[in-house]
C-alpha cells in the first residue's frame, strides 16, 4: 500500500521546495504555507474517508465480521496491526480501497496544466489548458464496475468481469483516488497505511453497530467537486470483543 517510490516522490517535493528557497525562488513563510497545506490536505480528507470506512463497516456486519477473521486468522491474538503488517491483510485493504472508490474524497482530483498542446481520444487539448479528471465517475461507473453503488470490498480480489482498464497490467484507470504518475498525491503515503491501522485496530477490538433505534447509519453525501465528505455525523456503538 506504501511503496518506496511513493516516499521517494514525497522526499523529491520537498527537496524541491527547499531548493527553490535556497535560490530566493520562495520565502520561509512561503515553504511554511505549502507544507503546512500538504499536511492539511492530506489529514482533512484522510479523517473524511476513516468517517466512511467506519460508517460502511458498521452498516455492512458481514464485511465487518470478515475483517476480524482475516486479522485473527493471519495475526493470530498476540501479533499487533502494524505498517509493516498491513500487507498481509488483503481483505482489510480492499475495506479500504472500496471506500475511496464508493466516497472519492476529491472526485475531481487535483486541476492540472498541460504545457504543450496534446491530443486525447481524438480531441484537441490546446497548450495551458486546464484538466481536471472525473474520478469519482471513473469509479462508479456502471460500464466499468459491476453494481457500483453496492459497498463490496471482495471485487477488489476478483476481476470484474467484462473490465479491461489497464495499461501494461499495472495501472487500473477506474480507480484513482489519488491521481496516478508522478503528479499524484503524495498524501497516499499517509492515508492508505492510516486508515488500514485505524479500521484494522477497531474491528479487531469492538463490534461496531448502530446505537439503539436505528438500523444504518447515514452515508448521505455533502461536497463539491473539489471534496466530499458524509453529510451527517453519526454515533456508533462500541461493544468489546472479549
Amino acid at each position: 500500500m506504501d511503496t518506496p517510490g511513493d516516499r521517494n516522490k514525497l522526499r523529491c517535493a520537498i527537496d524541491h521546495i527547499l531548493e527553490a528557497e535556497k535560490n530566493g525562488e520562495l520565502t520561509a513563510e512561503n515553504v511554511i504555507y505549502i507544507v503546512e497545506n500538504i499536511n492539511v490536505a492530506a489529514i482533512e480528507t484522510t479523517l473524511w474517508s476513516i468517517e466512511w470506512a467506519l460508517a460502511e463497516v458498521v452498516n455492512h456486519p458481514a464485511v465487518q465480521s470478515k475483517v476480524r477473521a482475516e486479522i485473527n486468522d493471519v495475526l493470530g491474538d498476540d501479533e499487533p496491526i502494524t505498517e509493516s503488517s498491513i500487507h498481509k491483510l488483503t481483505y482489510l485493504q480492499a475495506v479500504i480501497k472500496e471506500t475511496l472508490r464508493l466516497h472519492s474524497p476529491i472526485p475531481l482530483l487535483v486541476p492540472h496544466m498541460n504545457l504543450e498542446e496534446a491530443k486525447l481520444g481524438g480531441y484537441t487539448i490546446p497548450k495551458g489548458s486546464k484538466v481536471v479528471v472525473n474520478a469519482w465517475w471513473l469509479a462508479n461507473n456502471p460500464a466499468l464496475w459491476e453494481n457500483p453503488e453496492e459497498f463490496r470490498p471482495e471485487r477488489f480480489l476478483e476481476k470484474e468481469s467484462g473490465v479491461d482498464a489497464t495499461v501494461a497490467g499495472k495501472v487500473d484507470f477506474r480507480f484513482l483516488p489519488f491521481g496516478v504518475g508522478r503528479r499524484s498525491c503524495p498524501g497516499i503515503i499517509l492515508a492508505l497505511p492510516i486508515l488500514a491501522l485505524i479500521v484494522g485496530k477497531l474491528v479487531r477490538s469492538f463490534e461496531m453497530v448502530p446505537p439503539p433505534g436505528v438500523e444504518k447509519l447515514d452515508v448521505s453525501e455533502k461536497g463539491g467537486q473539489f471534496s466530499l465528505h458524509i453529510a451527517k455525523h453519526s454515533v456508533v456503538a462500541f461493544h468489546p470483543i472479549s
